[in-house]
């Protein structure tokens, strides 16, 4: 559906939603710690439209509606504060896709990953010990001029598709967002 609203490729509209989802967790894991800000964030989606009308089906998202184009503002704000139209900028430009859609796509995400936390009641402890722990697979998701306006300038991206060793050991997606990319 989102492929004929926005008039995407398919494949780099997914990549551009992965993109985002971990681009968003990565500014999540950046605010987790200071309490109040992320009780505000938390607080911030339920009083919204796409957190009232999202429905999830046997875990999968069942109905949607566009609210997210303009709700998704107020938490990327808090999220990445004056950094997000460059972030956006940057997804467009990694991906391939135009401006506006990234927009769109990023603030879909940040109303999908902290609907989905205040849905399954996640504690903060619990979110930020799994965010911690898979990090470095987030991390790779997310396009090197973002990393580095993240404050991750000394990340090194590490290429495990020619090691079958590690792909035996590892998902090809974090257990932890597994929940997140089957939305």
């Amino acid at each position: 559906m989102f492929c004929k609203k926005y008039e995407e490729n398919e494949i780099l509209l997914k990549k551009s939603i992965d993109t985002s989802i971990c681009t968003v967790l990565i500014g999540i894991d950046k605010i987790i710690e200071n309490p109040s800000l992320y009780d505000n964030l938390i607080e911030c989606i339920t009083l919204t439209e796409f957190y009232k009308t999202l429905e999830y089906d046997n875990g999968k998202l069942s109905t949607l509606n566009y609210s997210f184009e303009k709700e998704g503002f107020t938490p990327l704000n808090l999220i990445f504060s004056t950094k997000k139209g460059r972030i956006s900028e940057m997804i467009s430009n990694e991906v391939g896709i135009k401006s506006a859609t990234a927009g769109a796509v990023l603030n879909f995400a940040v109303m999908l990953i902290l609907s989905h936390f205040k849905n399954e009641k996640q504690k903060t402890e619990n979110i930020q010990g799994n965010l911690n722990i898979e990090k470095k697979l987030i991390l790779n998701t997310v396009p090197e001029g973002i990393r580095i306006l993240l404050g991750y300038a000394n990340f090194q991206y590490e290429d495990n598709s020619n090691n079958f060793d590690t792909l035996i050991k590892t998902d090809a997606k974090p257990h932890f967002l597994s929940k997140i990319f089957k939305l």
